[in-house]
């Protein structure tokens, strides 16, 4: 019989965290899931825990494949997943039990397409009941602009963070769409993958209730700043090429692109970002001199629209 909810969780070496992983999907109130782990050409003892869980119950199913990054392995889950929702889960985070009752039972209610994400918390890393404070503008992720698309162009990683495991999708957005993770993206994959999927405007429907933990640990790449700006310079280049067509798009993902640079860098990315940066040292008197300058200078069209632009990215 096919499951409803294909839980995909990729492993590499993280074989001291997956047990409780794997515990927090056999705790799920809602039990029609098949849970597909990848182990991704792991070292250690990834598949010794992966096969007692698989031996134990028939819903777990151990798939190894050559080490490919963490992208590729996700995208081998997409492939072996049989169910009518998709729930992603890195091997070293966890659901709370009611997590896959409460989104399935909205997503049902859909009348398309629809995907559902939900509050979390951060825990520590050898302690999933122990709470680590990263603010709440992270752990209770709220869509505010006009189009949820703005959002992830606007606000992600300033503003807004949404884990993969807080997601539930339904699967049709993956498979009738071709979506799949950038394998040639080193990381800010989900986030890449995120807008592709919102830009199909599906049906989006919040939980705001805590039903995931987000696990944070020293091995965990999001620790090396270096590593984690290259990809997501790439990330943010690539939905620039894609969306030629937008100018409102283009233009929050272009103040995203040199906000971030610097936020990694320390460094404003172009001579207008310097001037943008060294604007706000500027005692309030020069800043309204510069202002009056600019509206007596700028030809009104060109005001108008930039005006325009700055509203919408606002919105």
């Amino acid at each position: 019989m096919t499951p409803l909810v294909s839980v995909i969780v990729p492993c590499y070496n993280q074989a001291r965290f997956l047990p409780e992983t794997l515990e927090s999907v056999v705790s799920q109130s809602f039990q029609d899931w098949e849970c597909v782990i990848i182990n991704d050409g792991s070292t250690d003892n990834t598949i010794d825990v992966a096969q007692t869980y698989s031996s134990r119950d028939p819903r777990f199913r151990l798939v190894t494949k050559p080490n490919g990054g963490l992208s590729s392995a996700r995208n081998r889950g997409l492939l072996e997943a049989k169910g009518k929702w998709i729930q992603f889960l890195d091997s070293d985070d966890i659901l709370l039990p009611e997590k896959l009752e409460k989104q399935v039972t909205l997503l049902d209610l859909a009348k398309k397409p629809a995907l559902s994400f939900c509050d979390y918390y951060f825990c520590s890393e050898n302690d999933i009941h122990q709470r680590v404070s990263k603010g709440k503008k992270f752990e209770h992720p709220r869509l505010l602009m006009s189009s949820p698309i703005m959002d992830l162009a606007s606000r992600w990683e300033s503003e807004l963070s949404i884990p993969v495991h807080c997601f539930l999708f339904d699967s049709s957005i993956f498979f009738d769409n071709k979506i799949t993770f950038d394998e040639d993206i080193p990381n800010h994959e989900d986030w890449d993958c995120w807008m592709r999927i919102f830009s199909l405007n599906p049906t989006i429907i919040p939980i705001e209730e805590e039903l995931a933990i987000y696990r944070q640990h020293r091995s965990s790449m999001t620790a090396n700043k270096p590593a984690m700006w290259l990809g997501y310079e790439k990330a943010l280049k690539k939905q620039l090429n894609l969306h030629k067509n937008s100018p409102q798009l283009r233009l929050a993902i272009t103040k995203t692109l040199n906000h971030m640079h610097y936020v990694y860098t320390g460094h404003p990315r172009t001579p207008l970002a310097k001037l943008a940066h060294g604007y706000r040292y500027l005692s309030a008197k020069v800043q309204r001199d510069l202002f009056r300058l600019y509206h007596k200078m700028t030809p009104w069209p060109v005001q108008k629209f930039v005006k325009s632009l700055r509203q919408t990215s606002n919105k």
